[in-house]
């Protein structure tokens, strides 16, 4: 078993993180009949990304018991975001080599996403921040993480509807704490998100960010 985190993020919206500890051949042995077909049509090839991709799926069978919902077949709809049969509840998946996390609501549409502090995202800042964020990053790893999963996040939750760029998602200026709220907006509208860092000396840094709040008017 390898549940690392179980949570609330918001009324009616948990999350649950999955360590990835397990080797392929494990993780096969845990995949639930119903979510099979959905993981063949994902034709992965390399086995890193297949662990990761069974993971996420095992998480979501172990969320889905925690909370004593039904375990429907797992399908995708035509944007790429999960469906779970026939049921009204909302789903985002996210992993990384180490973790894997699935979120569920009950109530309306989420966005969860989980990215690896690494020195990469000083690289590529540009191509997805704009220059007030930029100078609010401040050339902070954990803010540039944060950052980049506060649009990954927002685009799940619109069911990966096009967005011209990343740097059409504006997040406004935030203290970086262990955790906290963010606000970002899109389209003239503001949205609340929360973020988390995971810190834990076997793991690389990490940091989780979700769009699980109502629409801010």
């Amino acid at each position: 078993m390898a549940v690392y985190n179980f949570f609330l993020l918001a009324s009616n919206t948990f999350c649950l993180i999955w360590k990835i500890e397990e080797s392929l051949k494990k993780l096969r042995l845990q995949l639930h009949p119903h979510f099979l077909t959905d993981f063949k049509n994902a034709n992965l090839s390399s086995k890193d990304r297949m662990r990761q991709s069974l993971a996420v799926r095992i998480a979501l069978c172990c969320l889905l018991e925690k909370l004593n919902l039904p375990i429907l077949r797992l399908t995708k709809n035509e944007q790429g975001s999960p469906i779970l049969g026939n049921s009204s509840f909302y789903l985002s998946f996210t992993h990384t080599r180490y973790l894997a996390a699935v979120a569920l609501s009950t109530t309306y549409p989420i966005g969860v996403d989980i990215e690896m502090v690494k020195s990469k995202l000083h690289t590529i800042q540009k191509r997805y921040l704009n220059r007030e964020e930029i100078e609010s990053a401040n050339g902070s790893l954990e803010k540039l993480a944060i950052y980049w999963s506060a649009k990954e996040a927002l685009y799940k939750r619109f069911n990966k509807q096009p967005i011209p760029t990343f740097k059409d998602i504006f997040v406004e200026p935030f203290p970086l704490a262990t955790k906290g709220e963010i606000i970002a907006r899109l389209h003239q509208k503001k949205y609340t998100m929360g973020y988390q860092q995971i810190v834990d000396r076997a793991l690389p840094r990490h940091v989780l960010v979700y769009c699980a709040h109502e629409l801010r008017v």
